[in-house]
Order: structure tokens, then sequence, then C-alpha cells
């Protein structure tokens, strides 16, 4: 029995093999990345020949499911105009001024 993996590197002269390892690659970077799991799938559809014979027609797939970062909520303020600002626009604003050490006028 021949190897799958002898199919995959004879596969468009190895193209399959190529694609699924850039895209493993990336899968492994993102799930250390995101501490999420993510999937790489190859799928290998075989067409008989009409009529019968010995000839097949394969088609090769690769999807992979990239786990992606999550973006942290954020806080934001909105007015009476609908608009969002990242300040309270009904706060006041403090204002500070320098300290200086005692005596020193």
């Amino acid at each position: 029995m021949k190897p799958i993996t002898d199919i995959l590197r004879e596969y468009r002269n190895g193209r399959a093999v190529d694609v699924a390892s850039l895209d493993l690659n990336e899968l492994i970077r993102a799930v250390d990345t995101t501490g999420k799991p993510g999937e790489l799938t190859i799928t290998i559809k075989v067409k008989p020949e009409k009529g019968g014979g010995s000839q097949k027609v394969l088609a090769i797939g690769i999807k992979s499911k990239i786990p992606k970062v999550d973006i942290p909520e954020a806080v934001f303020f909105s007015d009476g105009d609908g608009d969002l600002h990242r300040t309270d626009p009904a706060q006041a604003e403090m204002t500070f001024r320098d300290a200086r050490p005692a005596g020193t006028g």
C-alpha cells in the first residue's frame, strides 16, 4: 500500500503539502498567541473515470479554523448628541496646580 503522504507530496508537485504546512504553522502560532484551539482539515475527493477504468481525479482541499485574539471591552461615555467620548462629558474636569513646599512662597 502506498502511504498517503506520498500521494500528498506528488499532488501538484507538493502544492498540497506546502499549503497545509503553511496553514499548520499559522494555526500553531495563533493557538500559542490566543490560548484557544484551532483546526486544520485536509479533504481528499476521488472521482472515478466515466465508464469505469483505473483513472481517478483527485481534488484536495485544505481548510483551517484559526483562532482570533479577543479585543477587550472599552468604556465610553455618550453625550446628548449621541457621540461617544473616552471621558464623561457631564463630569467637570479637575484642575491641578503645582504644589509648593511650605515656606517657599
